[in-house]
């Protein structure tokens, strides 16, 4: 893949969208992520020590076969065909999984954990792994639900992680990898190994 494209397909990503619901205006240099100033819709940008290709590409290393297919899928998806997907963030990330090989039908995908948005529990985060199916409260976004599929740890002291989602609302944006704070997660979803 041309070195140029690829970092030209990144920071367009991540510049497409900051939220589910408004456009980030600011410049990023590739390898920066945006991240949440507080649970405002306002975020600032880091550098994340590494270019976002390296860091999908270490999360694919290190991620189980078909965990692997679905990072794949996403990132082409994302940063290479820059597809939009109409819908909610939710119907992203499950287009992401069928298109990998795993429909909703059992046994292609499996329930790790399952609690509810406003009374709990939510899930140890150690039981969060690459490319598992997160159900999670966006505190970026007023604390609304969100979906998305889970690529690394950011900071995992924090609960902070890279993520890949949709911003939702059938908007005409592609994805995006933008970190989320995931001290609140009430369900992972799974592939089942092949």
């Amino acid at each position: 893949m041309n070195i140029f494209v690829a970092r030209t397909s990144v920071v367009i990503s991540m510049l497409a969208l900051s939220g589910c619901l408004q456009t980030m205006k600011n410049t990023l240099s590739f390898g920066d992520i945006l991240v949440p100033t507080s649970k405002s819709a306002k975020y600032k940008k880091i550098k994340t020590g590494a270019p976002l290709t390296k860091r999908l590409m270490q999360a694919e290393a290190k991620a189980t076969n078909s965990a692997k297919k679905v990072l794949k899928v996403g990132r082409k998806m994302a940063l290479v065909d820059k597809e939009i997907v109409r819908g909610s963030c939710w119907d992203y990330a499950d287009t992401v999984y069928k298109r990998a090989g795993f429909s909703r039908k059992l046994p292609q995908r499996q329930t790790v954990f399952n609690g509810s948005k406003r009374r709990g529990p939510y899930a140890d985060i150690r039981q969060i792994k690459p490319g598992d199916f997160l159900y999670y409260i966006n505190h970026s976004y007023g604390g609304v639900e969100h979906s998305g599929i889970f690529v690394d740890w950011e900071n995992i002291n924090k609960k902070t992680a890279l993520m890949l989602s949709y911003g939702g609302e059938n908007r005409r944006s592609p994805a995006r990898y933008r970190i989320y704070d995931l001290s609140h997660v009430y369900h992972i979803t799974r592939p089942k190994e092949i």
